[in-house]
């Protein structure tokens, strides 16, 4: 076998649509002046920002400058060089691994063929177009939206959110604009593009599923695509191995011509099980497929797999039915967010993106991500990444806020796009569910669009996962469950009163959500990421270019009624973008420690969202940029694996500690009344113990019996330590903290070098006043901080750990640090 990537450059022109094909464009000798230099993969829009031929889209208002970019044909050209005896070889092959979208390919001036799906890979007999020496490839993409009006024109408008003719095409539905996301339809190679030519035959998908595990042993299904040019007898090798333990089994077979199956069963013994992160080792096998044919290996492919047990827990109870996760028999309270596409232009996500983001993931507690129906399935790299560190998946497939039509046509393209996801994606023990669709059901209940498409959810989809993937459990849409899609007694749940329906974070405290798997607040980004796209005249929070960049209908004015209801509204811009942002934090934490009380009531709590596609006021957690926001810090510590959390109750306040772990916890909770000046009113000592993977209800007080005379300047505190560490500790005051009366403190720090590099610091900060909402910063440079936005009470040392991206010095740090907190 022999592989050639055709990755690399390649030259790009847009024409008019239909100008292209009447000028010869497909031709082998068409004359390229004026052509520019592409790289594939890629888009078009970043090949004419490379040459200089576009603005900055993300830069102020050029979202509408570039417009005329979606509204062009775009064509690819490439010449490359085979020798002859790649030419000879039985079968060649062109592997588009990724078109975006609509795309006619020619080679050597033949038309190959022509493809409208952007999530599925291509392939292509050219054998007989194919000739030694050089060779012309050519692929032409429609203007994505022109494609999708023509169609729409023809069958008909379906109803659906932001841009409606979306659902005609099997495009990446954010592309078209979302209410955080700016409209750049893409066009281009998006994936790497390889010629293969091999002799006989080749290896296709491959795969390992775990059918039946327990801690003696898994019967582990696995099989094999075998594409054979002609009939052959042939032998395929399947190996698992996990270090020196080692599974092998050999099946005979005849290969005809086309696409063999075939499978087999593989016994292995004590299985060492994947576990989500905090459960257990991230435990991963190799397998490996060999191919044997004619007295000669004729392909070999290998990856990883993991050994685990995926149900999906539905039984009745007093509140209705349950949504609980178990992995390998242990139910998990799943903590996490949704993954949007981590750039509007998607060949710009790099695996070292992909991984700083699931490593901020991991760092901020978190044990699953939901992948979003309106992006895209993402590289293989992702899931990788998240098969090592323990995420759990929520998978939807690529269906989001709309009906989509049920005429065969696209029924046939969404069969066989289901199909090359599964099979591509089922190796992977981090996907634990698949769901059908965003929003759809809930949309078509509501009246927000029709109910058409409901046949791939119901039938389609579901019938497919069964056959390929009997390993993980399959959900109709998001949210589903009874006769109301979005019902708090069962299914799973979408918690949007809060925020969209204009009501405040308190809200969050009469949700009885069975699995919140979306909720979410905004809050503005990082002031260096808002400075990266606005000019100065634009630094206001209603300035033209940032009400752009809150792509929520009146979402600026959210910002503003719900910063009202907690703190005082200021003018300055820095402390509005603050403010906010620590608002953001403060409504998650309430609904996350909310649900986590109700453990497994509650079963998960999913944020949205934890990344974004542009720099944009928006639900993050981090920005486009990467620059986690306040609101990241308060999740970090609500998501806490031990957690004490605080909560009025009609007139008296109880306490809760959670236990995510799987062994008891013995340690000592504090609980205090102080005032904002250190004043200690009253205090409680107790011993407790936590039992594993639980939420315990451990104080009750009536606030009659706390010493609490001013609401204003006294609040009530409580701490988990365990091994004499303080795990876990809150803060509850009896009024808004616009109400408070707090007085300047007196921030100190220290700081101390702790490796050999100059990168990695140890800052000490102590308070003689209760500090609200204590923010660490750099005056120069970037640093990545363990907490911040905090709480500090005084006399209480709290220790950062402190990573600069240069080396520096303890002093040149302290000099270069600064502190700011929230007083009246």
């Amino acid at each position: 076998m022999k592989i050639i990537s055709l990755d690399g450059v390649w030259l790009l022109r847009g024409f008019k649509p239909g100008k292209g094909e009447e000028e010869g464009a497909y031709t082998a000798d068409y004359k390229v002046d004026g052509w520019i230099k592409a790289k594939v993969p890629g888009v078009v829009h970043l090949d004419l920002l490379e040459n200089g031929l576009i603005p900055d889209p993300f830069y102020g208002l050029n979202e509408e400058e570039v417009r005329w970019v979606e509204e062009m044909e775009w064509w690819y050209r490439r010449e490359f060089d085979l020798p002859e005896d790649l030419v000879n070889m039985d079968a060649v092959e062109i592997h588009f691994m990724g078109l975006d979208t609509f795309a006619t390919i020619w080679l050597n001036g033949v038309k190959v063929g022509e493809t409208d799906n952007m999530f599925i890979p291509w392939v292509f007999d050219v054998k007989k177009l194919v000739k030694p020496g050089r060779n012309v490839l050519v692929v032409k993409f429609a203007s994505p939206t022109k494609t999708l009006e023509e169609i729409e024109a023809k069958k008909g408008k379906m109803r659906a959110a932001f841009y409606p003719p979306r659902v005609y095409g099997r495009k990446a539905q954010y592309s078209f604009g979302w209410d955080w996301g700016p409209r750049l339809p893409t066009s281009g190679i998006w994936r790497s593009v390889k010629l293969i030519a091999y002799n006989t035959a080749r290896l296709g998908h491959i795969a390992a599923l775990p059918l039946s595990v327990s801690e003696e042993s898994a019967n582990v299904q696995v099989e094999a695509e075998i594409y054979a040019v002609k009939e052959i007898s042939a032998k395929v090798t399947f190996e698992l191995s996990y270090g020196e333990e080692r599974y092998e089994k050999s099946v005979q077979l005849r290969l005809e011509p086309g696409c063999n199956e075939i499978r087999t069963d593989i016994k292995v013994l004590r299985p060492k099980l994947w576990w989500p992160h905090g459960y257990g080792p991230q435990n991963l096998y190799q397998f490996n497929v060999r191919l044997e044919g004619e007295g000669e290996l004729l392909d070999e492919k290998s990856t990883r797999i993991g050994i685990r047990s995926v149900e999906l827990v539905q039984e009745p109870d007093e509140e209705g039915k349950s949504f609980i996760f178990k992995i390998n028999g242990v139910p998990i309270f799943c903590k996490g967010a949704n993954w949007i596409p981590a750039d509007s232009f998607l060949p710009r996500v790099t695996k070292e993106r992909y991984e700083a983001l699931l490593n901020m993931a991991i760092e901020a507690n978190m044990n699953m991500l939901r992948i979003w129906g309106g992006g895209i399935y993402e590289d293989d790299i992702f899931y990788d990444l998240c098969d090592e560190k323990g995420i759990m998946i929520w998978h939807d497939f690529m269906f989001a806020c709309g009906e989509y039509p049920e005429e065969g046509w696209f029924i046939e393209n969404v069969k066989r796009e289901v199909k090359e996801v599964v099979k591509r994606l089922r190796n992977h023990p981090s996907i634990i569910l698949w769901c059908g669709d965003n929003e759809n059901e809930w949309g078509a209940k509501g009246g927000w669009w029709g109910p058409r498409g409901r046949i791939l959810s119901h039938r389609i989809i579901p019938d497919i996962c069964a056959r390929l993937d009997p390993t993980r459990p399959y959900w109709p849409s998001s949210p589903y469950g009874g006769d109301d899609p979005n019902s708090p007694h069962e299914g799973d749940r979408h918690s949007w009163n809060v925020w969209s329906f204009w009501r405040d974070y308190k809200e969050y405290l009469n949700d009885t959500g069975r699995f919140i798997s979306e909720f979410g607040f905004q809050g503005p980004p990082d002031m260096r990421t808002i400075e990266a796209f606005t000019a100065p005249e634009d630094r206001w929070p209603q300035s033209k270019v940032m009400e752009h960049h809150n792509k929520m209908v009146e979402g600026t004015e959210r910002l503003f009624r719900f910063l009202a209801a907690h703190y005082r509204v200021t003018c300055e811009f820095g402390e509005f973008v603050h403010l906010a942002q620590v608002n953001q934090g403060e409504a998650l934490k309430t609904g996350i420690e909310h649900w986590r009380r109700r453990k497994f009531r509650t079963s998960g709590c999913l944020i949205w969202q934890i990344n974004d596609c542009w720099p944009v006021i928006s639900w993050s957690l981090i920005d486009y940029y990467l620059r986690p926001k306040a609101a990241y810090y308060f999740v970090k510590r609500a998501f806490s694996p031990l957690l004490v959390s605080l909560v009025r109750e009609g007139d008296g306040i109880a306490v809760y500690v959670v236990n995510d772990e799987l062994e008891e916890k013995k340690g000592k909770l504090e609980f205090l009344v102080q005032s904002v000046d250190g004043e200690i009113l009253h205090k409680e000592e107790m011993s407790i113990n936590i039992p594993a993977n639980s939420s315990l209800r451990v104080i009750d007080r009536s606030l009659s019996n706390l010493p609490i005379s001013d609401t204003s300047t006294q609040y009530v505190l409580a701490r988990l330590i365990v091994n004499n560490r303080v795990v876990s500790e809150n803060i509850l005051f009896l009024e808004e903290p616009k109400h408070l009366k707090l007085p300047r403190p007196n921030i100190r720090i220290e700081v101390e070098q702790v490796d050999s590099e100059g990168r990695k610091f140890l800052v000490r900060v102590r308070t003689d006043k209760y500090a609200k909402a204590v923010k660490l910063g750099l005056k120069e440079g970037e640093a990545k901080y363990s907490d911040n936005y905090f709480d500090l009470t005084p006399d209480v040392v709290k220790e950062i750990i402190v990573e600069t991206k240069e080396p520096t010095t303890a002093r040149r740090l302290r000099r270069n640090l600064t502190v700011t907190s929230i007083y009246s």
